[in-house]
């Protein structure tokens, strides 16, 4: 059984409940459906319905749990057109954000998935992804919430599952103490290897794509915690 899978999961709306929202509360809700060859949110059954969504699934790939409005995977995928990227995101407005600047930049190296981190295996063939990224995920401050985390050991299962032999991973966070915690378990673990550690990302010499979060942390002078595990 997956790992994660024993976290708390939310149950997603279909597309036929989405459609009954009120747009005038969220507008972003149904504009979703115009970036349906970009967006993929009826489910991992229905997306593997069409052969060329098979075919881009099946690897190398690279993640990012957590895309936000894309700037990070528009970055990274105009600078390697050759791969496959793959973006998980919740929000409507991201979503809706992230495919408008593919189609801009007419992108077609990337696949943005309505759905859960937690149920990450359920869309991405075992062994199939090159890298995986974790970029400033909610970092639940107080004790109590802490167990809602992405980044805990139960994690390292499924990052094992997805990676292929030599797969990297990388997390970056603003949050010190998520960090720091997160550290005791990703070095202890023999199945992976620490590539690049930093406590001030912008002060490296580390390759470094920013994410929207990331700018507005730099702007002020913040420092980005940074670490890079392989697969062993």
């Amino acid at each position: 059984m997956d790992a994660l899978k024993k976290q708390p999961i939310r149950k997603l709306r279909k597309p036929a409940e989405i459609l009954k929202l009120n747009p005038e509360r969220n507008p972003y809700s149904t504009r979703i459906f115009e970036y349906a060859d970009l967006i993929w949110f009826d489910g991992v059954e229905s997306a593997r319905s069409d052969l060329k969504n098979i075919e881009f699934l099946h690897g190398p790939l690279v993640v990012d749990l957590g895309c936000g409005s894309g700037n990070f995977l528009r970055q990274f995928a105009l600078r390697y057109p050759e791969k496959r990227f793959l973006g998980f995101e919740l929000r409507f407005k991201r979503l809706v954000f992230a495919a408008k600047k593919l189609k801009k930049g007419e992108i077609n190296n990337v696949r943005l998935i309505r759905s859960l981190a937690e149920v990450a295996t359920e869309w991405i063939r075992p062994g199939s992804v090159e890298l995986l990224h974790v970029n400033f995920p909610d970092p639940w401050p107080k004790k109590k919430h802490r167990k809602n985390r992405l980044i805990q050991p139960a994690f390292l299962e499924t990052l094992h599952q997805l990676l292929m032999s030599q797969g990297r991973f990388v997390f970056k966070t603003d949050h010190q103490e998520y960090f720091q915690s997160s550290l005791e378990f990703l070095q202890g673990d023999s199945r992976f290897e620490v590539s690049h550690l930093c406590h001030d990302l912008h002060q490296s010499e580390i390759e470094n794509i920013p994410t929207e979060f990331e700018l507005l942390f730099k702007s002020q002078g913040l420092p980005v915690y940074y670490v890079e595990l392989q697969k062993i």
